[in-house]
């Protein structure tokens, strides 16, 4: 059986897919401008009157007098020639920013949080110059951009330490559309730090959801930590992020099955060995007329699908996705079904089965699900968890991106 009235709610969610890539880096601290540039265009040098330009000289960015600063931009102040930065005050009022002299005296880094719509004052001592002041403005934004780290569209969370599957992609999710323009500023501020250390990129799934993987599934024992530094940092024109958020993930052991749509046996691998074969029934394929005009395949869709969420039981009937008439040989009123693990959007789970049970291992019968019997339904349920890969192969229609995850049916070099 499947649901698919509850995976077109949630595919409307997603809309365009572009591609954007970042490196894997891990900081967080905030991002500079290079000294000599501001938010605002402005020279970044500001000096006391009688300031040295020769021995040493000093230079505070944002440049003194900025507006509308960016609160993600920071302040980097740098001392040239032999002049040594010695202290770095920076106050709005009582308030102070934190901040670090490199080991060479010759920079310092804010590590504070500006704030937005707010004004500093940044105070230079160093060695072999006159001390410097300067100001600033932060923007004052028209709105602010809400994200969140989730596991995916239907557990709309990640709890710190939690343990997923080999699956897993990391996910930010926007509360608002982001414009292309803006996705590669979006991604400089996403950082992933994993143990043991590996290759992945960041890709925008849709307009609101940006997905980061590896070429390959994790490695089991993998650690993780993903910051998402994005307060302050630049949407649109006068639209900024609202806020950081660091997660902890931990990769458990490979839990991979495989369901042949040929041979109707799924092969269940933990860890890469082979543990327990299962007789299945899957998508009966074909189409089948709705009632409402509408047509209906059956197919259960190729590719590797990362388990989303799994229930006791859920609610299905075939008007959940569309198949209303009753006069059809096909159609099922709601009942409840158990032991069901949830794989895609559109409705598709592994899920026990206890009608006509001798279609298991023979043929394929169901509306798109993938059927097994009592003891191995069970076997399944408590064996998988969020982030577990259902590989299914040998049925004509692919899993789409979008429909749950199907970021691993999409090849490294499209990435």
């Amino acid at each position: 059986m499947i649901d698919r009235k509850r995976g077109a709610a949630l595919l409307a969610l997603a809309a365009t897919a572009a591609l954007v890539m970042s490196g894997c880096t891990s900081s967080g601290s905030p991002k500079w401008n290079s000294a000599g540039s501001s938010s605002d265009g402005g020279s970044a040098t500001s000096q006391s009157p009688g300031a040295s330009a020769g021995p040493g000289n000093l230079s505070v960015t944002p440049a003194n007098g900025a507006k509308s600063v960016a609160p993600a931009d920071g302040i980097l102040v740098n001392a040239g020639g032999s002049a040594k930065i010695t202290s770095v005050t920076v106050t709005a009022g009582s308030k102070t920013i934190a901040g670090a002299v490199a080991d060479d005296g010759h920079s310092w880094k804010s590590t504070g949080q500006l704030k937005f719509n707010t004004k500093y004052t940044v105070t230079v001592q160093a060695d072999g110059v006159a001390p410097t002041t300067s100001t600033f403005t932060t923007v004052k934004p028209s709105k602010t951009v809400r994200s969140k780290l989730w596991t995916n569209a239907m557990i709309e969370s990640v709890p710190n330490n939690q343990t997923f599957g080999v699956g897993q992609p990391l996910i930010v999710h926007f509360y608002n559309s982001i414009p292309k323009s803006q996705r590669d500023a979006i991604v400089k501020a996403l950082h992933v730090e994993a143990t043991p250390a590996v290759e992945g990129r960041w890709h925008w799934v849709n307009s609101t959801d940006v997905h980061y993987r590896p070429e390959k599934y994790w490695a089991a024992g993998t650690k993780i930590v993903v910051h998402a530094d994005l307060y302050g940092v630049k949407f649109a024109k006068g639209i900024y992020g609202e806020s950081n958020e660091t997660k902890t993930m931990n990769i458990g052991d490979s839990h991979v099955a495989i369901a042949d749509n040929k041979t109707h046996q799924m092969k269940v691998y933990i860890n890469g060995v082979l543990k327990k074969t299962i007789p299945i029934s899957m998508g009966r394929g074909g189409y089948v007329d709705g009632g409402n005009g509408n047509k209906i395949d059956l197919w259960t869709r190729t590719g590797p699908h990362v388990v989303i969420q799994k229930t006791p039981y859920w609610m299905m009937s075939s008007a959940s996705y569309g198949l209303v008439d009753k006069n059809s040989p096909l159609y099922y009123a709601p009942e409840k079904i158990y032991d069901t693990v949830r794989i895609s959007y559109s409705g598709e789970f592994v899920h026990l089965r206890t009608w006509t049970t001798g279609d298991l291992g023979h043929r394929n019968s169901s509306h798109g699900c993938i059927n097994v019997g009592q003891g191995n339904a069970q076997y399944m349920y408590k064996l998988l968890i969020p982030g577990d890969i259902v590989d299914v192969t040998g049925t004509p229609i692919k899993l789409a991106l979008t429909d749950g995850i199907g970021d691993w049916g999409v090849s490294w070099s499209n990435w």
